[in-house]
């Protein structure tokens, strides 16, 4: 489906699993702000999610921001609502809180009764201004790294539950990243008791930020795959998704063509592959579907644009084989991405919290005003090389050989 169609048709569906309910929300030229504590100060799952809307909207020209602040609640969200989100014009803006909200304890109503008025405040303070809310509950910890926090998870629940019901109350959609967390770190922890995916106890890694990312995608409505293609070998036919076909040529030992997507899979660094085990996170939002039928028996090597991509037997070809994790193209050109991303993500701290916001008189502001805007054009100009990046030439040499 078009992202043009996908994500401007208003649809409230319910999601199955963790995610309620849902609508598609962002449309091309938005700009989303991701607001919540140290967890989103990492940097990691908004660069996930950074990555998959460009890898996969390519044309969209969607921007974003990072608000997190370190040790921040959802009241302390509140307070620096204006200043840190309203002040970047966003259209869309996620919420993530509750990690400190919940005072690394038993749970305690005062808390939570703060924690839950603190959301309800930002929720309505968005609405107001006409933008758009998702909400993401509060993750899970590792008590095993911290045996002081044993029993925090149930805190953390509870938590989560309430973020849930007041998604329902208010309209919004919401992911319950703490169930998903927790259930993948249990079953990852089955396998292998020295796990962890949350090395302090309460910051994740990459491999732990990337059931966030998920949780996040899903809530947003945007899930779409990344091109795929079918070819019949027998009568020298093709299905397209979401990609051109051309100078096709079929022989007994080879096919040959040229091939233009306009959807790619996202790149998944080394350090989240073991947490893709338990979260079907490439089966349901990055698939690269690449099937052939009628051939001959017998091992075929494909290659893509001069990069060799494997070796399939006819028979899984026939059945369809998924590219994202396979060597290619698409993954220099994600690679490439997720660089520039980080950049851009670390370059806005900087200019936001290190030059922006630093106890200056009226006189020194003045004197640092054209240092921020450097900053701002510096920013603008990575968001530039992003968005080049994913819509340069794809016109790529495809080659299957026996």
């Amino acid at each position: 489906m078009k992202f043009s169609v996908f994500c401007c048709i208003v649809v409230l569906f319910t999601w199955l699993a963790s995610a309620s309910f849902a609508a598609p929300m962002l449309a091309p030229g938005d700009r989303m702000v991701f607001l919540g504590d140290s967890i989103t100060e990492q940097r990691l799952y908004t660069r996930f999610v950074m990555d998959y809307v460009a890898m996969r909207y390519p044309d969209a020209k969607i921007s974003f921001r990072n608000a997190g602040w370190g040790g921040d609640t959802s009241p302390g969200g509140l307070r620096r609502l204006q200043r840190d989100v309203l002040s970047l014009n966003p259209t869309v803006v996620s919420i993530c809180f509750g990690m400190n909200d919940a005072g690394y304890g038993k749970f305690n109503q005062e808390t939570y009764d703060r924690y839950i008025q603190g959301m309800k405040g930002l929720v309505s303070e968005l609405k107001k201004a006409g933008v758009k809310v998702v909400l993401l509950t509060p993750g899970c910890i590792d008590h095993d790294r911290n045996e002081g926090l044993k029993g925090y998870n149930d805190t953390l629940a509870r938590f989560a539950q309430g973020v849930e019901e007041l998604a329902r109350k208010e309209r919004v959609p919401v992911y319950n990243i703490h169930t998903l967390m927790l259930d993948v770190q249990t079953k990852l922890k089955s396998d292998d008791p020295e796990f962890t995916m949350i090395p302090d106890s309460v910051h994740p890694n990459p491999a732990g930020h990337i059931p966030m990312a998920y949780g996040l995608i899903k809530a947003l409505g945007c899930t779409d795959q990344a091109s795929g293609l079918e070819i019949n070998a027998s009568d020298s036919t093709f299905t397209p998704d979401r990609c051109k076909v051309s100078n096709l040529k079929i022989t007994d030992d080879s096919i040959t063509f040229t091939r233009t997507d306009s959807s790619l899979p996202m790149y998944l660094p080394d350090e989240v592959q073991p947490v893709l085990k338990y979260l079907p996170f490439t089966q349901e939002l990055n698939r690269y579907p690449f099937k052939v039928t009628g051939i001959k028996p017998g091992d075929w090597k494909l290659t893509v644009q001069g990069i060799e991509v494997g070796t399939f037997s006819a028979e899984e070809l026939a059945s369809g084989v998924d590219l994202s994790t396979y060597p290619g193209p698409w993954q220099e050109l994600g690679k490439e991405l997720d660089r520039l991303t980080w950049n851009q993500e670390n370059l806005y701290f900087i200019r936001w919290r290190e030059v922006g916001l630093g106890p200056l008189s009226d006189d020194a502001k003045s004197i640092l005003q054209p240092i921020k805007d450097n900053f701002d054009k510096t920013i603008s100009d990575w968001e530039d090389s992003r968005i080049k990046l994913v819509t340069k030439n794809r016109n790529w040499k495809w080659s299957l050989t026996r």
